[in-house]
């Protein structure tokens, strides 16, 4: 039987309306879909060519800016020389039209870096995945073929304090004279900071006219001297943490203030130790001989819980990379109680284990350290311990004849330290790296009135 004509033509017609009507809803749909990338900027490094090194903190500062306000991720990359083979890279999220400046550090501590020309890659993905790059190349000098300088601080006869800079094996430095009597050093980005001896000031010397280019001073630091008790560099970036009798202060190296706290009396700081972007003071009650830690994130000036400790520590450490299983990345030791690792964000503390070694700790609260970002470096009797943060006791030690006056830890998570091997015997330097068995004494002879040391990596 035929169909009526004007059945098929209304078919056909349905038909062909239906087909239109369904394209025209695909391109609608098509043109609301978000197709334009992320606009990305990176503000440094701005040009190709960025001369890096082992031991240096790269900052990627950049923007981002999207055509939406859903969000998306960012993420910067450093790759080897291949341009593709990703050695380390840090991922965020971030919020979508626009963006604060964001500066993204990192930490060029891998020993088994190769020099090489690496490519910087910042990649920042929206919601509807659309992607924007941008590419540098920074040329990387190994650890291996970084040279060397060995600075040490001294005291001098006649009330100052002299710079000593050892370029080569030969013993003979180059000498700046004349400077305040100083008992503490510290370096950072062509800067030397030097803790002085009396007043509450840290006097930065220039690296290339080794004079002194500026000073800080706290007129409300009192108490019993070194007015300033430690000096360390940053690390967070170019400048120095200051603990003096009062408080801590942060300072850029042209002695721009940063960061400023003060102890509540009668507590007087001891020493500082930083974890991430937490700064950890360590202090004590003179009265009552008791000792606490407060802590701050550096970034945010958020303060943390105080944490009353139980005992007086023996020194303290920070251990960010720690897997014991326990949360915390600061211990605290103690010739009795053992090793604790400390939660400054709750102030929980864990009693993981006893001290390796044998004999008395020195009375120095300065010789302990964080190594490798997951051990404790610390002098017990005649021994330079180097125990596991973890529940059972375990580690190395490293017997030693004389005293070990300063202990210092570095970017790469390696140690060094003054060795002084008896009464009126000249003094050496001393470093231990985490790929070692044992520390590695240098056969340079430093002058028995040095204070301080440190390792400059050109």
């Amino acid at each position: 039987m035929t169909r009526p004509s004007f059945l098929l033509d209304f078919a056909r017609i349905f038909l062909f309306t239906g087909i239109i009507l369904g394209v025209s809803l695909l391109f609608s749909g098509c043109g609301s879909r978000d197709k334009e990338p992320p606009s990305v900027q990176l503000i440094s490094p701005a040009f190709d060519g960025l001369d890096v090194q082992f031991g240096d903190i790269l900052f990627v500062q950049f923007t981002g800016t999207d055509n939406r306000a859903d969000g998306g991720i960012w993420k910067v990359e450093l790759r080897k020389g291949d341009g593709v083979s990703v050695r380390t890279a840090q991922i965020g999220l971030w919020q979508g039209s626009g963006i604060d400046t964001l500066v993204v550090p990192f930490v060029l501590d891998a020993p088994s870096w190769p020099t090489e020309t690496m490519t910087l890659a910042l990649i920042v993905d929206d919601a509807a995945g659309n992607r924007g790059a941008v590419f540098r190349d920074i040329d990387y000098t190994a650890a291996s073929d970084v040279p060397n300088s060995l600075v040490a601080l001294t005291e001098e006869v006649d009330g100052t304090s002299s710079l000593l800079v050892y370029e080569d094996e030969s013993g003979i430095p180059n000498a700046a004279e004349g400077l305040p009597l100083s008992h503490d050093l510290a370096y950072a980005n062509d800067r030397f900071a030097l803790a002085d001896a009396s007043a509450a000031t840290v006097h930065v010397v220039d690296r290339a006219s080794m004079a002194i280019e500026t000073t800080w001073n706290s007129s409300q630091s009192s108490g019993s001297l070194p007015l300033v008790r430690r000096v360390h560099a940053l690390g967070l970036q170019a400048g120095f943490t200051i603990v003096h009798a009062s408080g801590i202060a942060i300072i850029n190296t042209s002695g721009g203030l940063l960061f400023e706290r003060f102890s509540d009396a009668p507590w007087t700081p001891v020493d500082a130790r930083f974890s991430g972007n937490t700064c950890v003071l360590w202090e004590k009650n003179e009265a009552t001989s008791a000792h606490r830690l407060r802590s701050w994130n550096f970034i945010t000036g958020g303060s943390g819980p105080i944490v009353n400790l139980a005992v007086a520590p023996d020194g303290i450490g920070a251990v960010p990379a720690q897997t014991s299983g326990s949360e915390g990345s600061i211990f605290v030791i103690n010739e009795t109680t053992g090793l604790t690792l400390v939660n400054v964000s709750t102030g929980t503390m864990d009693d993981l284990c006893g001290l390796i070694g044998s004999g008395e700790m020195p009375d120095s609260e300065y010789a302990s350290v964080g190594f490798d970002g997951n051990q404790a470096l610390f002098v017990r009797g005649s021994q330079l311990c180097r125990q596991e943060i973890s529940p059972v006791s375990s580690g190395s030690n490293w017997p030693f004849i004389g005293e070990i006056t300063d202990l210092r830890s570095r970017p790469d998570g390696s140690s060094h330290m003054l060795l002084s091997e008896g009464e009126g015997e000249s003094k050496r330097l001393v470093t231990w790296s985490s790929s070692d068995a044992a520390p590695v004494e240098n056969e340079m002879n430093l002058p028995i009135n040095t204070k301080a040391i440190w390792v400059v990596e050109d």
